[in-house]
């Protein structure tokens, strides 16, 4: 039989290379840590570190022996996963789509006091953008945006609630010229490098495309990235300016700033929608009270 606290603190040794951090990690002595792997390595008959110095270095086999549990705590957690559905039931799971800059603003607030109320469930956090279209997995609770310009998408078999439209701003270095202006036009971009937003298809990408062809030009971009981290981080680099919903410009770094965008003012509509199957539901009922309360605060 296999000690799997002892394991645990060799796997710990071999992530962090020591036997001092591993036990700070794991809230126990360095001479707890020490006493089991020494333990571990004298029922395996092979050498799993060297002393070197003050400190130790992990051996090839030792290394390969941490891999190698792998497998073994994946089917601990698997049967205490069934113990727990044996004791008191399957535990039940709602799956939750929405965008990454929702899922950064909003759910903290959304689940916070649902864990509480609801503490049986698991929930499905999913990004559900930029695949955005008609054959995505349809969560039981989705929060998707829609091009501001174009009517609500009509979606049946379940409910289906506006929560806010999200103006888009300019993002740009703080040291940039168009800095300088309170507000800066959609025009005033036909010259700037931008960065699209919209690799595989979103409604980020098209409420741009619109907004630009409305000012009379046609955007160049410099680059593109699916995720706004990435482009924030390119905006940072000094690749090129990008429009970006407000939610995805909440707390940006120091060297960045933004600028809300006029003629046209872009904007993305942010919808929830709830699966009929689910709806009636408490925890889902819940849930969707908890998207239109966070949307109103906003």
């Amino acid at each position: 039989m296999w000690d799997l606290n002892r394991l645990r603190m060799w796997r710990a040794v071999v992530s962090t290379g020591s036997v001092t951090d591993a036990a700070r990690n794991l809230q126990y002595s360095p001479a707890s840590v020490s006493q089991q792997i020494i333990a571990l390595q004298q029922a395996l008959g092979f050498p799993l570190y060297r002393r070197v110095g003050r400190g130790i270095e992990i051996t090839e086999a030792g290394r390969r022996f941490a891999q190698e549990t792998d497998d073994l705590f994946d089917e601990s957690a698997r049967l205490t996963d069934v113990v727990d559905a044996l004791r008191s039931g399957p535990r039940g799971h709602v799956s939750i789509g929405c965008s990454s800059s929702v899922a950064r603003e909003w759910i903290p607030d959304v689940l916070r006091e649902a864990v509480v109320r609801f503490p049986h469930l698991r929930y499905d956090v999913m990004t559900n953008e930029p695949s955005s279209g008609a054959d995505r997995h349809r969560a039981d609770v989705d929060v998707v945006s829609e091009p501001g310009h174009t009517e609500p998408t009509a979606k049946g078999g379940g409910s289906t609630d506006h929560l806010i439209d999200d103006t888009y701003l300019l993002v740009l270095p703080a040291q940039h010229p168009l800095s300088e202006h309170s507000v800066v036009s959609v025009g005033q971009l036909a010259d700037e490098p931008l960065l699209d937003p919209d690799v595989q298809g979103s409604a980020t990408g098209d409420v741009i495309e619109h907004a630009t062809r409305a000012a009379g030009f046609s955007p160049r971009y410099a680059a593109r990235a699916d995720d706004h981290y990435g482009i924030l981080a390119m905006v940072s680099a000094g690749i090129g300016l990008a429009a970006l919903p407000r939610l995805a410009v909440a707390g940006l770094p120091s060297d960045l700033t933004s600028r809300p965008l006029t003629d046209p003012t872009p904007h993305r509509r942010i919808m929830l929608h709830v699966d009929r199957r689910v709806a009636h539901l408490p925890h889902v009922e819940f849930l969707r009270a908890a998207f239109i309360r966070t949307a109103a605060a906003e």
